[in-house]
């Protein structure tokens, strides 16, 4: 009977993270979107986002943006993203950036 309820507590948390992770997705394409991104743009920067980064940074990241959406102008938006004090975001960002206006994929 243990194990069931220690199982079912992993698949919980498992199920939550998972939920963590889709909700920060959805938060930056929604700020992506707000500095001026095309609905396009922001999918593909999320999608490489996802691949680059684990649930933890994108968490992070997608916390970082609150700021960054209220920028003046895109300009603006992306020296704000790279401010982040996240090495990992700030090199995904500019991966990201690149592929998804250049088409090259890493």
């Amino acid at each position: 009977m243990r194990i069931s309820g220690q199982l079912i507590g992993a698949a919980f948390s498992l199920v939550l993270l998972a939920s963590c992770a889709t909700s920060a997705k959805a938060t930056l394409n929604d700020r992506f979107q707000a500095i001026g991104l095309s609905p396009a743009m922001a999918d593909c920067m999320v999608d490489d986002l996802d691949d680059r980064l684990d649930d933890r940074d994108l968490r992070d990241l997608a916390d970082f943006t609150v700021g960054v959406s209220r920028a003046d102008s895109a300009l603006e938006a992306v020296e704000r993203l790279l401010e982040i004090d996240n090495p990992r975001a700030v090199a995904a960002i500019g991966r990201a950036a690149f592929s998804c206006v250049t088409g090259f994929v890493r």
